[in-house]
C-alpha cells in the first residue's frame, strides 16, 4: 500500500506541476511568437502597400502617357501644326486604346494677343475656333506667363542665355565640339529632338488636361528666327477616370482573394474639393479622418507637390541640363528611350493649391486594426490549442486516476468474491470427505450434512448468477418482459426468497404494504431479485440492531396516483455523506466497511439499479452514519403508462404511421 500511495503522491506534486509548467511556457512562447510575426506582418502589409500606391501612380501615368505620346509624334518634328494629320492620329489612338473616350476635348493654341484656341471636339470630328473654357482661365494665365518667358525681346532676336543662379551659360554652346558640316548639323538636330523629349508635360488637374508646349526653329545653318510655342492641350474626361481607369487600378492593386481589401479614394488635397473617385460610398469626403497611406499622382510622391510658381522653372529645367561645354554626347537609343517616357509636372496655383492624391484606408479600420485582428485570432487559435492539449492532459490524469481507483475495486472484489466462494466451498468439501470417509454413520447426522451441502450450494448457485446476471447487464440492454405486477405479491416473494437469511441473522422484520395499490408496470421476476438484494444488503449492513422494515405506498399527485415507492430500511452502520453517492457504482465497498470485515461483492446494489431503471423505474439512497440506511425502488403506475401511451397516440397526426420501435 505504501508504494500506490507513493505514487500518488508523486503524480500530485511533482508530474501535475510539471505538466502545469510546461503548458504555461509554451502560452509565453506562443504569446512571443505571436507579437514577432505581428510586427512582419505590419512590416510586409506597409511595404505592399506603398509598392500597390506607386504601381497605380504609374500604371495611370502610363495610360496618359499612351495618348499623350501618340498625340505628341503628330507635332514632333514637322515644321507646322497640321490638324488633319492630329485628327487622323487621334482616331488611330482611338481604334488601339482600351479607353477611347478618355480624350474630352484637343487643342492647339499659340499666344498671340487673344487669338482664340483651335479646338478639336470628337463629337463633332472638326478643328473650330473657340473661346477659352471657364475652367481653362487658370491655366490659360499660367501658359501665357510660360509663353512670354520663352517669347524673344523686342529686336527679333531669341535669348541666347539661359540664367540659372549666378551662372551664364551659352545655349548649346557645347555644339563647338563638333566643329562644321553633317556631324555638327546631325548633333544640333539630335540636341533639339532631346531638349523636346526632355520636356515634360503640364497637367492642370483641376480641369483635368495635359499641355505641352511646341517650340518652332529655323534650320540649324539658316538665320536665327525667333522661336514659337504652340500649345498642344489635351483635355482628359473626368467619367472616364472615375468609372473606367481608377476603378480598374483599384481592383489591380487593392483587391484580396476575398473582395477589395482597402478603401481607395483620388482625392484633392483641398476640403473644398470633391471626391473624384470612391470605391466605397462616403470614403474620402472627410480629410481629417486617419488613413493608412496617401500619395500624389503627379509631381513629388509625397507632400503637396512644390512651391505655387513652379510652373515656369520645370520647363526650362530640361533645357539648361543640355548645357556647358562638357555636356554628354546623346544617341538615337538614348533619345528612343526618353520619348518613351513622358514626364508630367501639375501646375501649381496660389489661389489653388491642391493635387491629386490617392488614399487608401483598411477596411479593418487601419493596416494597425487588421494586424491586431489577425494576432487575436493567432492567439485565439494557439491558446485554444493548449486549452485542448491541457483539457486532454486533464482527462489522461482523470482517466489513470480513475484506472487505478477501478483496479484497486477490482482487487477488492476479486477479494471479496473468493471468500464468498471459499466459505461455501470449504463447508462442501468439509461435509463431503467426511461423508466420504465413514465419519458420518447416523442417519440424522448424514441428512444434517447433506441439508448443509445444499444449503452451501444454493449460496454458491446465487453468487455466480449474480455476478453472470451483472455481466449480461453490462454488455447490453437486457429486455424484461413487462406487464401489470401486483407490488404486494412482489414483497412477498422476496420475504419468501430471503427468510432463511433473516432468519439465521436473527432480524426482525415488519411489512407494511398499502392496501388498494394499483399494478405496476415492471417484470415480476426481475423486481423480486432487486428487492432481494436490497433486503440481503439490509441483513449484511443491519449491525447489532437487527432490524427491517419493508414498506410499500402510493405517491398521489392531487388525488391522482403517480407512482408506488418500495422502502427498504434498517437501523444498522449508515453511509456516510462522502460514500453515498459511490455506493451504486460497481464494485465499490467503503473501506469502513472493508475494515469491518463484512465481505461482499459490491454488486447488489448496482445491479438492483441496472433492472429498476431497465424497467423505467429509479432507486435513491438515503443513509446517515451510524443511524441506518433506506433504499426507495420508484415504479410508474401502470395504468397511468398506458393512458400516457394512448394520449402520445392520439396526438400523433391522421394518417402517421404508428411506431413500433419500443
Amino acid at each position: 500500500m505504501t508504494r500506490p500511495r507513493t505514487r500518488e503522491r508523486l503524480l500530485r506534486w511533482v508530474v501535475v506541476p510539471a505538466l502545469a509548467a510546461v503548458l504555461a511556457g509554451l502560452a509565453v512562447l506562443q504569446y512571443r511568437w505571436s507579437g514577432q510575426l505581428s510586427e512582419a506582418t505590419r512590416t510586409q502589409m506597409q511595404s505592399s502597400l506603398q509598392r500597390s500606391l506607386m504601381g497605380f501612380r504609374q500604371d495611370f501615368s502610363r495610360e496618359l502617357g499612351a495618348v499623350a505620346m501618340e498625340i505628341r509624334s503628330v507635332v514632333d518634328g514637322s515644321s507646322a501644326i497640321q490638324p488633319a494629320e492630329l485628327k487622323e492620329q487621334f482616331h488611330h489612338w482611338q481604334q488601339t486604346s482600351a479607353h477611347p473616350n478618355l480624350v474630352s476635348h484637343i487643342y492647339l493654341w499659340q499666344d498671340a494677343g487673344s487669338q482664340q484656341p483651335l479646338c478639336f471636339d470628337p463629337s463633332s470630328d472638326q478643328f473650330e475656333r473657340v473661346p477659352w473654357p471657364a475652367q481653362f482661365d487658370q491655366m490659360q494665365k499660367r501658359l501665357a506667363e510660360i509663353s512670354s518667358a520663352y517669347r524673344p525681346p523686342p529686336g527679333g532676336q531669341e535669348r541666347p542665355m539661359m540664367r540659372r543662379g549666378n551662372r551664364r551659360r551659352p545655349e548649346f554652346g557645347h555644339l563647338r565640339n563638333f566643329g562644321g558640316g553633317p556631324r555638327r548639323d546631325r548633333a544640333a538636330a539630335l540636341h533639339g529632338r532631346l531638349a523636346e523629349a526632355l520636356i515634360p508635360w503640364a497637367i492642370d488637374q483641376s480641369v483635368p488636361a495635359l499641355a505641352y508646349p511646341v517650340r518652332r526653329h529655323g534650320p540649324p545653318n539658316g538665320p536665327r528666327v525667333p522661336a514659337e510655342i504652340t500649345w498642344l492641350i489635351i483635355q482628359l474626361n473626368p467619367g472616364v477616370l472615375a468609372k473606367e481607369i481608377f476603378p480598374e487600378l483599384a481592383q489591380k492593386y487593392f483587391r484580396g482573394s476575398s473582395g477589395m481589401e482597402y478603401h481607395v479614394a483620388v482625392r484633392g488635397t483641398e476640403s473644398g474639393q470633391s471626391v473624384i473617385y470612391s470605391s466605397d460610398s462616403g470614403f474620402g469626403e472627410d480629410n481629417s479622418l486617419p488613413v493608412d497611406a496617401t500619395l500624389n499622382l503627379f509631381g513629388p510622391p509625397f507632400g503637396h507637390g512644390g512651391p505655387p510658381d513652379a510652373g515656369i522653372e520645370f520647363f526650362a529645367a530640361p533645357m539648361r541640363s543640355m548645357q556647358g561645354d562638357h555636356a554628354p554626347q546623346t544617341d538615337e537609343r538614348h533619345l528612343a528611350a526618353l520619348e518613351r517616357l513622358p514626364r508630367f509636372e501639375p501646375f501649381h496655383y496660389v489661389e489653388s493649391h491642391g493635387v491629386w492624391q490617392i488614399t487608401v484606408k483598411h477596411k479593418s479600420g487601419s493596416v494597425e486594426a487588421a494586424v491586431s485582428a489577425l494576432r487575436r485570432r493567432n492567439l485565439m487559435a494557439s491558446f485554444g490549442v493548449l486549452g485542448v492539449l491541457a483539457v486532454t492532459m486533464g482527462l489522461i490524469l482523470m482517466a489513470s486516476q480513475r484506472a487505478r481507483r477501478l483496479a484497486r475495486v477490482q482487487m477488492d472484489f476479486v477479494a471479496g468474491i473468493s471468500h464468498e466462494l471459499r466459505t461455501p466451498l470449504a463447508v462442501i468439501s468439509s461435509a463431503a470427505e467426511n461423508i466420504a470417509h465413514g465419519v458420518v454413520e447416523d442417519k440424522q447426522q448424514l441428512v444434517r450434512y447433506g441439508n448443509s451441502i445444499v444449503k452451501q450450494t444454493r449460496q454458491l448457485t446465487q453468487l455466480v448468477e449474480q455476478v453472470l446476471l451483472f455481466a449480461s447487464t453490462q454488455q447490453s440492454q437486457r429486455l424484461y418482459e413487462q406487464g401489470p405486477v401486483n407490488i404486494a405479491e412482489v414483497v412477498d416473494a422476496a420475504f419468501e426468497g430471503t427468510s432463511a437469511t433473516v432468519a439465521a441473522a436473527g432480524f426482525t422484520v415488519e411489512r407494511q404494504v398499502e392496501a388498494g395499490l394499483p399494478p405496476v408496470n415492471a417484470d415480476f421476476t426481475a423486481l423480486v431479485r432487486s428487492l432481494q438484494n436490497l433486503i440481503t444488503n439490509a441483513v449484511k449492513y443491519g449491525g447489532d440492531n437487527r432490524w427491517l422494515r419493508v414498506t410499500a405506498a402510493a405517491v398521489r399527485d392531487k388525488g391522482r396516483t403517480e407512482e408506488i415507492e418500495v422502502v427498504v430500511e434498517d437501523h444498522g452502520l449508515g453511509i456516510s455523506k462522502e460514500e453515498i453517492k459511490h455506493v451504486f457504482e460497481p464494485f465499490y465497498r467503503s473501506p469502513a466497511v472493508n475494515e469491518s470485515g463484512i465481505h461482499g461483492t459490491g454488486l447488489g446494489l448496482p445491479l438492483a439499479r441496472t433492472i429498476v431503471e431497465a424497467m423505467g423505474g429509479r432507486l435513491t439512497a438515503r443513509s446517515e452514519l451510524g443511524k441506518g440506511s433506506s433504499f426507495t425502488i420508484h415504479l410508474p403506475v401502470a395504468e397511468d403508462r398506458k393512458l400516457k401511451e394512448r394520449r402520445s397516440a392520439a396526438d400523433k397526426p391522421a394518417g402517421a404511421e404508428p411506431d413500433f420501435s419500443s
